[in-house]
């Protein structure tokens, strides 16, 4: 199946961009400036002609040209859908009863007496644009339970702004009770109040495909962080090389990958970091001797090409000696070196290291070398390399690294 698929690119890109006449463009953006979508007669072939102008000639769906063309039709219906939730909100909120559209009331007992809710109370009304700024410093699940005071804070905690941000933190668990299954996850992203969610951290046993992915870009057109596996373990279905690829190439708004290197291999960082490019600023890897997965200095050096503005880098390492085997590839200083020197925009650097099981010191000493072959003398000259700043070989662009933490 390799074989076609490398003709079929092959063929596209044989196809050079330059060689569309500067008259045949001008004439494909007059035909894209004359359209008239109010008009009747503009049908959808029309629309596609004009569009279908803008491509070099003979190009097919594997041409960079025309991935661009299809990614922002992607674009455009997520921001269309979105805008549709939104609406649904707005429509709602406006039916709403009258009482939930009244100031927000707090009550308070005159006194110590009538704690118990009995007696005369003190009301402070407050707007409910207030009370949306109050809520934003709480975490999901404490929203949640303000929305069970009465239907006008139900309405209140459901905006949009309260939920740019689902994860664990929010409520999002898959343990106990019901289950929540790929269907039931895309129709709880679907939710008019997540429609400029922009922070997602994947739950417990929910598989993502090709499908479900390309779903979840039109139910969340605004997310910009993904996570899955980084901050806790996670049981079930473990991400591959293909799905993380296919979740970079299709929610196109990403900036920060948190992920789990369970069944992700160093090939899949490197296409993620090659898929992203400029756009990734926050990448953090967790890795363990138990699945054998290693963050490498070649998967390093990669990042440190095609990431520029890269912020914020992350690698902790799980180590259990009892599964542990000395490989080719594990991080070492060059590739650190490597990564710091290339991404001159890195503001935090975080490495750390965790005994899973205990051992001798000094056969946990040897081992803990074996895993990350980095010495204190590395992180000395990498301390050196920025005090130096700017110099003739990096083009007058100095460091923005102020924090290396290292755990472990």
């Amino acid at each position: 199946m390799s074989k076609p698929r490398a003709k079929r690119k092959a063929s596209d890109a044989n196809i050079d961009d330059a060689a569309m006449a500067p008259a045949a463009l001008d004439a494909s953006n007059q035909l894209i400036a004359s359209l008239d979508l109010s008009n009747r007669g503009t049908g959808p072939q029309t629309i596609a002609n004009a569009l279908l102008s803008l491509l070099p000639q003979g190009a097919t769906r594997q041409h960079a040209t025309a991935k661009k063309l299809t990614k922002a039709f992607t674009l455009m219906m997520a921001e269309l859908d979105a805008r549709s939730r939104s609406n649904v909100l707005a429509i709602a909120r406006s039916n709403a009863p009258e009482v939930t559209r009244l100031p927000l009331e707090f009550r308070f007992p005159v006194s110590s007496d009538n704690a118990s809710g009995e007696g005369e109370m003190t009301v402070v009304s407050i707007p409910e644009d207030s009370f949306t700024t109050m809520m934003k410093y709480l975490k999901g699940t404490e929203v949640v339970k303000f929305s069970l005071v009465n239907k006008a804070w139900l309405v209140a905690t459901r905006a949009p702004v309260l939920w740019e941000r689902l994860d664990r933190s929010s409520g999002l668990s898959n343990h106990g009770g019901k289950k929540i299954n790929m269907t039931s996850f895309l129709k709880l992203l679907g939710r008019p109040q997540f429609a400029n969610l922009k922070s997602l951290t994947m739950p417990n046993k929910v598989k993502l495909g090709k499908k479900s992915i390309k779903q979840m870009a039109i139910v969340c057109p605004h997310l910009q962080a993904f996570e899955v596996g980084y901050s806790c373990y996670i049981s079930g279905y473990k991400m591959k090389d293909d799905d993380i690829i296919e979740v970079v190439e299709t929610l196109t708004n990403l900036t920060t990958i948190h992920i789990d290197m369970w069944d992700i291999t160093n090939f899949g960082i490197a296409s993620v970091a090659r898929a992203m490019e400029g756009s990734l600023l926050d990448l953090r890897i967790h890795g363990n001797s138990f699945s054998r997965q290693y963050i490498s200095d070649s998967a390093l050096s990669i990042i440190a090409g095609s990431c520029p503005n890269l912020k914020h880098f992350a690698y902790k390492f799980d180590y259990y000696p009892s599964y542990h085997a000395a490989e080719r590839g594990v991080l070492s200083a060059a590739g650190t070196i490597a990564l710091v020197r290339g991404c001159r925009r890195l503001e935090v650097l975080e490495l750390g290291y965790h005994q899973q099981q205990q051992l001798h010191p000094q056969q946990q000493q040897q081992q803990q070398q074996q895993a990350t072959r980095i010495k204190k003398h590395d992180f000395v000259a990498i301390l050196e390399m920025l005090a130096q700043g700017d110099d003739a070989s990096n083009d007058g662009r100095g460091f923005a690294l102020r924090k290396i933490e290292l755990k472990g």
